[in-house]
């Protein structure tokens, strides 16, 4: 898919999701239930409280079909090495599914992995280097595991944002789109790390979140790429027991895969003061959903009056 249609469909995207925000305010507006863990696509400041659970899983297209430019070193059997030309091609639908709980009232921890569906081939032409013009083909696999944590620094109050941070890890392998892979009988492996923080104010009509990040992992070290600035924003806007949510995130990995621009736009329904469904469509060309279980957290209730004082 070219630039030019990545963008119309990103545009689409926006102007359904801003009529959907235009219309849901147009209506009965009214405070949602629990306050969400995440948006669509990007974390909240806010934790899910003691014994808390969360449940999400999606689908996410993913395609490439390139070449090297200039002959690259190929391992032959582990013995030597010879410049090759090599070529990639990945169509795949990548399926990340997570399982977040809340260890306390600030802290929860989260843990899953992403795997694919589709075919990641790599080859080279003349393998044994005699004339051949056939293709050497050798497959790929992609997926990840991974771990993460979110810590809620403070709540949101008067005049005060929510804050939160947290950091994921993920571990795997991922599609070697820069050729820095010599080895390809076997499968790309990888380690990423991203570290987040994240703020969100609660305007009664409207809710608004945005974080900023940075993500690093070994394919970019080995490839000469510094680290990725994972930038997002998000509103929300509840009316009759549904929230309108919309999010943006500069940068989104996956398996090692590193989607840019990605915007979302869904529906949240609050089922109880304490459970929610959310579900979105993300313009890289798939969808989210996700449920969600709040756990206990302390009520602040408003202190005793004071005996009276004869003095």
């Amino acid at each position: 898919m070219g630039e030019g249609e990545k963008f119309m469909r990103n545009l689409v995207l926006i102007i359904f999701a801003i009529v959907v925000l235009i219309f849901s305010t147009s209506g009965n507006l009214k405070a949602r239930g629990m306050l969400p863990v995440n948006l669509n696509m990007i974390p909240t400041a806010e934790t899910l409280g003691k014994g808390g659970y969360s449940l999400s899983t999606g689908m996410f297209q993913y395609s490439i079909d390139t070449k090297t430019v200039l002959p690259m070193d190929v391992d032959i059997g582990g013995f030597f090495k010879e410049q090759h030309d090599v070529k990639l091609k990945s169509d795949i639908w990548l399926i990340p599914s997570r399982i977040s709980y809340g260890i306390t009232e600030k802290l929860d921890i989260t843990f899953g992995g992403t795997y694919s569906a589709g075919d990641t081939e790599k080859s080279i032409t003349d393998y044994y280097e005699i004339g051949d013009k056939r293709e050497r083909v050798y497959s790929q696999f992609v997926l990840d595991g991974v771990l993460g944590m979110k810590y809620n620094i403070q709540k949101s109050g008067n005049k005060v944002p929510a804050m939160g941070f947290g950091g994921e890890i993920q571990m795997g392998y991922t599609v070697d789109d820069q050729f820095v892979d010599e080895t390809l009988e076997d499968s790309f492996p990888f380690v990423g790390m991203m570290l987040y923080l994240t703020s969100g104010y609660d305007f009664e009509i409207i809710n608004v979140h945005g974080g900023l990040g940075m993500y690093l992992s070994s394919k970019s070290i080995q490839s000469n790429k510094k680290f990725d600035i994972p930038l997002q924003v998000g509103v929300e806007v509840p009316f009759d027991g549904f929230a309108a949510v919309i999010d943006l995130t500069l940068f989104k990995p996956f398996s090692g895969i590193g989607f840019e621009t990605l915007v979302s736009g869904g529906i949240r329904y609050d089922f109880s003061p304490s459970a929610s469904f959310n579900a979105g469509a993300v313009s890289a060309g798939g969808f989210i959903i996700s449920l969600t279980f709040g756990g206990k957290k302390p009520i602040v209730s408003a202190p005793s009056p004071s005996a009276p004082s004869l003095f």
